[in-house]
């Protein structure tokens, strides 16, 4: 697909090419940070062009340093000593962790002589998110397979999954990956954690295990056996979105048994309580679990959530996106 001036890219080429994963671009389309050049009215598939490349590695780079999508927004939005200013008080606030992220050197390795791919990731990315999504697993042995963590190997992107039916959570990460059969694989969860949560971790697969190797040391892990749901299947098979909301994740109280949230233009509510939030779409009411949702929101992915409401008896969809990108889908209760 070309355009008169410029060749259009799929988001998949233009995620490999950016460092963001097709989870973030679309999540920046719906915050109005990096809209695509392009979407076909037909598929709905998004393109893009490379004159977006500076735009999604700004975007990246101040993500990657913690910086809130106000502020990015803001940065964007600015002339240059505008945004420099931003960029250097955000820095001054938040030092030591721009030290950490000027510091950060990655030593990829491949391995060309397996017959599955390998998967090169930060060991601390990757326990962060075996924490994040495992969460989700379930904890009885009436199906045995929810117990566990689906790990997807696929083109230059790890994927964890986990699910208890009332709740799923799904996590992708940017990977270095050598030539090889992508694959997946069920895991216990406490094996995958079992890594050190620094330097680089090599993700490897044989017929029959599954083996994490962090700085030489190789660590077996757990399998579980079974067919995991199709997750993707659940996702794109949700109702479109009604009424959709951002904001910040520290803002939303939680207390226990059963939580009413109202959601409309004029704003939104927990129990009554008003939330600092952009809402756009329907006025809506839906209930949740307190326990459930407060899992979804301490397990997101850096400091803003955006929830998708269809209807007060469909799942919400919570996402967040910094490196990587945390999708997680919340049951609902009747209120």
């Amino acid at each position: 697909m070309t355009d008169s001036a410029e060749e259009f890219l799929t988001i998949g080429v233009f995620a490999r090419s950016s460092g963001l994963t097709p989870s973030a671009l679309r999540f920046y389309d719906d915050c109005a940070l990096l809209v695509p050049a392009s979407i076909d009215a037909k598929s709905g598939y998004r393109y893009y062009t490379r004159a977006q490349l500076k735009r999604a590695n700004i975007i990246r780079q101040l993500r990657e340093i913690g910086m809130p999508l106000d502020k990015v927004a803001a940065t964007l939005a600015g002339d240059g000593a505008t945004a420099v200013e931003i960029v250097d008080r955000h820095v001054e606030q938040l030092a030591a962790h721009a030290r950490a992220a000027a510091e950060a050197a990655v030593s990829i390795r491949r391995l060309f002589d397996e017959k599955y791919c390998t998967a090169t990731v930060s060991a601390a990315e990757f326990t962060a998110a075996v924490r994040q999504v495992a969460s989700a697993a379930g904890t009885t042995d009436d199906f045995p397979v929810l117990r566990g963590v689906l790990v997807e190997v696929d083109g230059g992107v790890v994927t964890l999954t986990a699910t208890d039916r009332y709740r799923l959570s799904t996590r992708s990460l940017v990977a270095q990956c050598s030539p090889g059969v992508f694959w997946s694989r069920i895991a216990r969860a406490d094996s995958l954690g079992a890594v050190s949560p620094s330097g680089d971790l090599v993700l490897k697969a044989t017929d029959d295990a599954m083996v994490l190797d962090c700085d030489g040391v190789e660590h077996s892990v757990s399998r579980v056996d079974g067919e995991f749901p199709d997750w993707r299947a659940m996702i794109d098979g949700l109702a479109p979105t009604v009424t959709r909301v951002v904001l910040h994740r520290d803002v939303v109280p939680l207390g226990g048994g059963i939580l009413r949230i109202d959601a409309g233009p004029n704003g939104m509510s927990v129990d009554g309580v008003a939330v600092p939030a952009r809402v756009t779409g329907s006025e809506t009411t839906v209930f949740f679990d307190a326990a459930v949702l407060q899992a979804a929101v301490a397990s997101a992915v850096g400091p803003d959530l955006m929830l998708d409401i269809a209807a007060p008896d469909h799942p919400m969809l919570v996402r967040s996106a910094v490196d990587g990108a945390l999708t997680t889908l919340v049951m609902p209760v009747l209120g």
